[in-house]
């Protein structure tokens, strides 16, 4: 694909690439990849590359097809789940040394189940383990046919929805049995065992969060570790602490006689939450992440020797030494005695190496852009990484990394080549520092026209990321893309303010009990800074926002900073603080205003930075355009209608987006392109460019 210029149609129909995944020698690379029509259909591919030469072909191009990976048993044979009718799901093996290819069906299971893992064991079978809603008799639960003929639901405890549905009335499990290899194949060897039978636990954590499940648990010889929520806890407040276990299996391919075991953490912070377990490649440790419930920022490498009591912290009782960053995910070398490590990092979320040893210090191994995934380049490799990563220009690249030496990454595959293909440039992309609203400074980035003239002055676009602990990073996306901004005549800038992570989990931090205190003050000197910039026209401006972000345009609205704008966009933000959080799917802890998240019990914290308080409601004359979803319960579509409806009665010129499919997130790709068609319109309107 080749544009000459980066439009919202372009931005729709270009490939979307998943992560690089190597096989067991290193020279082939399974990734998923999506392409848009616009105007009809969407091809998911399930391809294969040639590591050496870059090349690649189709494996798969089914739609009801997912989590490809490879079988592991020293072939090159991959494993995937399809949706099948009535609920059913088929596991299918692919020859990928075979062209063309020849699917084999291995089994076919009486349930929805997705989230495939596959562990090769000692005996010659393949352990395998997959996620789906048990019954009230431990077994695999078909919902699709045993439906009820009603459709009410009855809840008893809080969080009946979360993110963008309606919680089951079954609990999540992980199944799990073996593959045996006969003269026609793969086939499963016997039932699906429920390894939480007979348990509270419902796992893995997260099932209805928009990340990958499969982040939340691992098998490996000995059994299966898991990220689960405290099981029978009913407060508000206290709901979605979690935990890990461990479930020693005697067998895969007999039922589970043991129960799941906690493991404990050497810790001040007891409750906390736990996330990514990972069995080292003996089976011998489990480590993962876990952050206090106090102040979730500060997430720590836990590491656990299955016999001991304790989990301890690898960066204070392993390595000795402290970090400034906050570890988002990690992996074990093949040889069990390294980790690496991804963080955010000023900006950049970049990939990082610590040995396991006193006084070892993270070694930085890729710090340009952002790292999605990382798998070493063959099972026994314990020197290179197959990484696959993205910036603002470049949609993804496939390069390998030198764990022990300084070389410079070996690209492998550029999807757009370095942007060129989408008529983008690294020349587009700058860094910039300014005073913060304290003694401290503010990074962000800034992105300009492909075509920029810097005699010329252009309209500004300032961009609030969401969290509101969250970054803008050198990274791609398809829901806010800075470069598609720019692309529209603007120049880009994207404030990495309080609250912010990648700066230290003080930084990240200080947002909590402060809304719109240090990040409006953040952003007030943002423009600040911005009016000595010779080629942004600061009184042609313009503010836009999601989630937190969206809350941010709303305080902005009531406050001066928002007489500074000709227009806004508010993304699914939060307007009237007390009752929304009686609304959201999250109520979470007591910390982020100052108290409980209560109106009865902390109406002052509540109503502090509050974007809906009378006195600052009257001062919203910012033509603004308020988008919202229906199934976005995280910040439910009331806020929405309440915000558009205070403008509409203000006489000030206002204008709702809604998609009734969609939730916090605009992800269907024709929903996305007229997302991008109706803001860019907006925008372009009051700034008063073409685009």
């Amino acid at each position: 694909m080749l544009v000459e210029k980066f439009t919202p149609e372009a931005l729709i129909s270009a490939p979307r690439r998943g992560p690089a995944i190597p096989n067991h020698d290193g020279t082939l690379a399974l990734y998923t990849m999506s392409t848009h029509t616009i105007g009809g259909e969407t091809l998911k591919e399930i391809r294969v590359m040639n590591i050496a030469t870059g090349d690649s072909r189709q494996l798969f191009d089914d739609e009801k097809a997912q989590d490809a990976t490879w079988l592991g048993d020293g072939s090159n044979t991959v494993i995937l789940l399809k949706k099948g009718g009535e609920g059913t799901t088929f596991l299918i093996t692919i020859d990928a040394d075979k062209s063309p290819t020849d699917p084999l069906i291995v089994g076919h299971i009486p349930a929805p189940v997705q989230n495939l893992k596959v562990k090769a064991l000692k005996d010659g079978s393949i352990a395998f383990a997959v996620v789906g809603l048990a019954g009230a008799d431990g077994q695999l639960f078909n919902k699709e046919v045993n439906k009820p003929a009603h459709t009410g639901r009855i809840y008893d405890t809080y969080r009946a929805r979360e993110w963008n549905t309606y919680k089951n009335l079954q609990k999540y499990s992980i199944f799990y049995s073996t593959l045996l290899k006969k003269e026609d194949g793969w086939k499963i060897a016997g039932l699906l065992h429920n390894a939480l039978a007979n348990t509270e636990l419902e796992a893995p954590a997260s099932m209805y969060e928009p990340v990958d499940p499969r982040d939340n648990y691992d098998i490996s010889q000995g059994g299966i570790t898991l990220a689960a929520e405290e099981p029978g806890i009913t407060d508000p407040l206290v709901v979605g602490i979690s935990d890990i276990y461990f479930v020693r299996l005697n067998s895969f391919a007999t039922a589970n006689v043991h129960r799941p075991v906690r493991i404990g953490v050497q810790s001040e912070d007891l409750d906390g939450y736990s996330s990514h377990p990972r069995f080292s490649p003996d089976g011998s440790l489990i480590a993962f992440l876990r952050g206090p419930r106090s102040a979730y920022e500060k997430v720590q490498i836990f590491v656990h020797q299955i016999g001991s009591p304790n989990a301890i912290n690898v960066f204070d009782m392993v390595t000795g030494q402290k970090w400034p960053l906050t570890p988002s995910g990690f992996e074990f070398a093949p040889n069990g005695h390294v980790l690496y490590i991804t963080a955010d990092d000023t900006g950049r979320s970049g990939l990082y190496k610590v040995d396991l040893l006193p006084s070892a210090y993270p070694k930085t191994l890729l710090r340009n852009g952002s790292v999605m995934s990382y798998c070493p380049l063959g099972e026994d490799n314990n020197e290179r990484l197959l990484v696959t990563s993205s910036t603002l220009v470049e949609s993804s690249v496939f390069q390998i990394i030198d764990a022990d030496a300084d070389h410079e990454p070996i690209v492998v595959s550029s999807a757009t080549k370095n942007g060129s293909k989408l008529a983008l440039s690294p020349k587009q992309v700058s860094e910039i520092y300014f005073e913060g609203g304290g003694d401290y400074c503010v990074h962000a980035w800034m992105i300009r026209p492909r075509h920029f003239d810097e005699s010329k002055k252009y309209p500004l676009a300032l961009l609030v990321h969401g969290g509101p602990m969250g970054a803008w990073n050198d990274g791609w996306s398809t829901r806010w893309n800075p470069a598609l901004w720019a692309e529209q005549g603007y120049v880009v800038v994207t404030p990495n303010i309080t609250g912010s992570t990648g700066y230290g989990a003080e930084f990240a931090g200080a947002v909590r009990d402060n809304w719109g205190g240090r990040p409006y003050d953040d952003l007030v000197n943002c423009m600040e800074y911005l009016k000595q910039v010779p080629y942004i026209d600061t009184n042609n401006a313009i503010a836009a926002g999601g989630s937190y972000g969206g809350y941010m345009m709303n305080w902005i609205q009531g406050n001066p900073l928002g007489r500074r704008f000709k227009a806004m966009v508010c993304h699914d933000g939060v307007f009237h603080v007390p009752s929304f959080m009686l609304q959201t799917d999250y109520i979470g802890g007591t910390t982020e205003f100052g108290g409980p998240p209560i109106l009865w019990k902390n109406i002052e914290g509540l109503e502090r930075y509050n974007p809906a308080r009378p006195d600052l409601l009257p001062n919203w004359k910012t033509p603004m355009l308020v988008i919202h979803s229906d199934k976005d319960y995280r910040c439910p579509i009331t806020d929405g209608l309440a915000a558009f409806n205070t403008l509409q009665l203000l006489g000030t010129p206002s204008r709702f987006l809604t998609f009734p499919d969609e939730c916090h997130w605009v992800l269907n790709e024709e929903n996305s392109l007229e997302w991008h068609r109706q803001v860019f319109a907006w925008i372009n309107k009051y700034t008063g460019i073409s685009g």
